[in-house]
Formats: C-alpha cells, sequence, structure tokens
C-alpha cells in the first residue's frame, strides 16, 4: 500500500501543472471575466416572469453546467495524461530506474491508472465546487441589477450546494468509469507507439469505420459506428437533468443521480472496466517483455 501512495504521489508530483496550475489559471480568468461582466453591468436578460424559474432552480442548473464543463476539461486533461504517462519514462530515461525497483510494470501502470481516478479527479472536481461558490456570490450581484431574478437564500444555497456536491461527485466517478476504456485505449497505444496515441486512437477505429460504411448496403445497420457513437456519448440525458435542477421535474438534485444510474448500461460499464484491466496488463506486460531500458 506504502508503494502505491509513493507512486501515485509520483504521479501527481510529475502531472500536477495539467491538473492544479492550469485548472487554478483557467479559474481565476474565467472569474474575474464574470464578476467584472457581472459588476460593471454588461449584462443584459431577456426576463418573462411567468417562465422565470426560482433562485434556488438558477443556482442548481447553474452549478450542474459548472459540473459537467469541468467534467469535460477532466476527460480531455487524463487523455493528455494517459498518452504521456504510460510512455514518458522511456524518453527520459526513468525506466531504467522503475525496473530496478522491486514493483512490477503492472503496479506502476495501475497506479498511473489509479492517479486519474483519484488524485487528478479529486483536484478538478475540488475547482468546480470552487466555482460553484462564486457562482452563488455571481447570482447575489446579478439579483440587486435584476429584479425577476432572486438569489437564494443562506439556508437554501447551502443545503442546494451540499446536494449538488453529492451529485457533482457521483457524476465525475461514473463518467469516468464509463469513458475508462477510450482512456485505456489511449494508454495502450502510447505504450507502443508513445507521441503518436492520441491520432492513432482516434484513426484506427476512425478506419473501421469507413470501412463499415464503405461495405455496407445503404440503409442497413452499422453495428460497430452505432456502438462506439452510443458508448462514448454523455450521461444522463442533459435537458432532463437541467428540467430537474430547474424545478421544473420535482425529485430535487439527488433526483438527477437516479436519473445518471437509469441511464447507464450497467453490463457494458463491467465490460468496459475488464477491458480497460486488460489493456493495462497488456501495456505492462510489452514493457515488461520487449522494452530494454
Amino acid at each position: 500500500m506504502r508503494a502505491m501512495t509513493a507512486l501515485i504521489k509520483r504521479e501527481y508530483l510529475e502531472h500536477r501543472g495539467a491538473f492544479l496550475y492550469a485548472p487554478g489559471i483557467l479559474l481565476a480568468i474565467a472569474s474575474v471575466a464574470i464578476f467584472l461582466a457581472v459588476a460593471t453591468g454588461h449584462t443584459h436578460f431577456d426576463l418573462n416572469a411567468r417562465q422565470m424559474p426560482t433562485g434556488v432552480g438558477i443556482f442548481q442548473a447553474s452549478v450542474g453546467i459548472v459540473f459537467f464543463l469541468w467534467s469535460i476539461y477532466l476527460l480531455i486533461g487524463l487523455l493528455f495524461y494517459f498518452a504521456d504517462s504510460f510512455s514518458a519514462d522511456r524518453r527520459n530515461n526513468a525506466l531504467l530506474f522503475w525496473k530496478s525497483m522491486p514493483q512490477s510494470d503492472f503496479k506502476i501502470l495501475t497506479s498511473k491508472a489509479l492517479s486519474g481516478l483519484t488524485i487528478f479527479l479529486g483536484l478538478v472536481f475540488g475547482f468546480a465546487l470552487v466555482m460553484a461558490f462564486l457562482l452563488y456570490l455571481v447570482l447575489l450581484i446579478v439579483s440587486t441589477q435584476h429584479s425577476l431574478i432572486a438569489a437564494p437564500g443562506l439556508f437554501e444555497a447551502v443545503q442546494s450546494y451540499v446536494q449538488m456536491a453529492i451529485v457533482g461527485i457521483v457524476y465525475f466517478v461514473l463518467t469516468l468509469l464509463w469513458h475508462a476504456p477510450g482512456l485505456a485505449w489511449v494508454a495502450g497505444l502510447s505504450t507502443v507507439f508513445q507521441r503518436w496515441s492520441i491520432p492513432l486512437a482516434f484513426l484506427i477505429p476512425g478506419a473501421v469505420v469507413l470501412l463499415e460504411y464503405l461495405y455496407t448496403i445503404r440503409g442497413s445497420s452499422r453495428p460497430i459506428a452505432d456502438f462506439l457513437s452510443w458508448r462514448f456519448q454523455g450521461i444522463p440525458n442533459e435537458a432532463d437533468a437541467i428540467a430537474i435542477l430547474l424545478g421544473q421535474v420535482e425529485g430535487g438534485p439527488f433526483a438527477v443521480i437516479g436519473l445518471i444510474f437509469a441511464d447507464i448500461n450497467w453490463l457494458h460499464m463491467g465490460f468496459g472496466l475488464i477491458f480497460t484491466t486488460a489493456i493495462i496488463y497488456a501495456a505492462s506486460e510489452y514493457r515488461r517483455r520487449r522494452i530494454d531500458a
């Protein structure tokens, strides 16, 4: 356990720029821009009193959008992280050091995968929570400029914030687990092809889908293209989730968790995690057998 903790800590130290410094700078720039736009009155809303949701609904929906955007950042960051980390030690001669340690290649690569599921996810989710808090402050300012917009009270805001935080961490974890096979695919390719892994990760399935389109009759089903399209759709249905958060559908934020669980095909989730584990194991065997440090 101590060895695994040390390996994960090493991943954090080597890649904190993409998951700590970069999102911190992004958050600072976005926060300053939003506050300046709101504070100086450079906002205009065409409001209809009959269609206006409550202040709680506006806050919850805004936080939901923030979580969605930060989850996209997390997936993009992990895409480049796995494309680099599974082969970086070959470029800087660190592979000789790690092969001299009493740690297997499978354990080293597993630590890289777990880093994405734990510490890097936690860092990005932390920035999402900070932005969610700042959104409440923005909503307070906007409510003083527009009579139809009412910011939720402190008790309501805290209650909604805690509920949305629970919804957010469930959404982040399950989204990452759902897309884990794609990230593992990039990571496995990087072990063999290094920096070419990202273009190849899209080129190979793209070529397969193209061949499928060329060699199937018009109007017939294309199972590979349909499967890939379905497999990498987001969860849950965004329109349904926003309707719940705005209060247009009863249930509150926790109903979104039920929507997420209902939208996930758990059988395919299991197959995807098995595929992810298999890719990591295959990559570790390739490193152990074929790469001479």
